[in-house]
């Protein structure tokens, strides 16, 4: 009886689940030629969290599709495949996540079959599985979302970092380039060669504060490397694709060297951490959206870090 009760409720779940799925329609804007995002919220994990903050979308070839990370749950992964499904019916056949983040890989559990690669850092299936089982409490705690439906689908097809992969979409080329450790240890960007259109996953953020739980100079190294490139268009992991990207890559670069700065200095004074979240990047903080939370998020993880320089 217990058995049969557990089975009705698992079955009674994900009925729910796909009928909320079906019923969430993504806002997706065609900024190139054949390329869609979905803008995420700004909202922060700890609250209004839905597993829909980042951008994500997909570009279409003349043969198939890639898709540009995914969501923070199987439900938007599954509204984004019908939201692909609505502008065409090529096969998708990569799943690029841009980096390890909870809110950028779990929907890839809706883009399982046998003729979906998925592609990512050398380093990510290692580091998905560090995470898994603190993404799986937070996935419990904010979505109500029990550990055996927070489904990990790591990359089979791995880039080393400062390493690139051309993939073919049908006469239409993407560029995925790997980075040593920066924003995370896991960052990739892809480079739709048609347009000139750049996917920087969490290397850039627009409106948000930027985030970093990687190596804050590997990071502003990272950032000198995209403002020199040739493009057209970028978009950002957070925030509304731009064509000022440069302006935008500076705009980040500019908040970490002055964070960096106020953190060595802090740390030359003797100033505590505490005393430090107080006072670091202050006169950054009108420039951004969720400024104070993020910016002591990425206080904790720097200050320990340059302590060692």
């Amino acid at each position: 009886m217990k058995k049969k009760i557990l089975l009705y409720l698992f079955l009674l779940i994900t009925s729910l689940q796909n009928t909320l799925a079906s019923s969430i329609k993504l806002n997706l804007i065609e900024v190139a030629p054949n390329i869609f995002v979905h803008q995420g919220k700004h909202f922060d994990v700890d609250e209004n969290y839905q597993g829909d903050i980042c951008n994500i979308g997909f570009i279409i070839g003349k043969e198939s599709v890639a898709v540009i990370d995914t969501g923070g749950n199987l439900i938007i992964g599954e509204a984004l495949k019908a939201s692909i499904r609505e502008k065409t019916s090529l096969p998708i056949k990569y799943v690029i996540n841009t980096h390890v983040h909870l809110d950028h890989i779990y929907g890839n559990a809706a883009f399982t079959n046998k003729n979906t690669k998925f592609i990512g850092h050398s380093n990510l299936p290692k580091a998905m599985r560090f995470r898994k089982d603190f993404y799986e409490g937070l996935n419990l705690k904010y979505l109500n979302i029990p550990a055996e439906k927070t489904i990990q689908i790591p990359p089979s097809i791995l880039i080393e970092a400062n390493k690139t992969k051309i993939i073919d979409l049908g006469k239409r080329k993407i560029k995925i380039t790997a980075y040593p450790t920066a924003h995370t240890n896991t960052d990739v960007t892809i480079e739709d060669l048609t347009t000139g259109t750049l996917w920087t996953g969490d290397l850039l953020f627009i409106e948000r504060t930027p985030s970093i739980d990687g190596n804050i100079n590997g990071l502003i190294d990272v950032l000198d490397r995209l403002i020199s490139l040739n493009i057209n268009l970028a978009i950002p992991g957070h925030g509304p694709p731009t064509k000022k990207w440069k302006e935008a890559f500076e705009k980040n670069k500019n908040y970490f060297m002055t964070l960096r700065s106020d953190i060595r200095k802090a740390i030359s004074e003797d100033q505590g951490l505490r005393k430090t979240i107080e006072t670091a990047a202050r006169s950054e903080a009108k420039k951004w959206i969720l400024f104070d939370i993020q910016n002591a998020r990425n206080i904790n993880q720097i200050y320990p870090k340059l302590e060692w320089e």
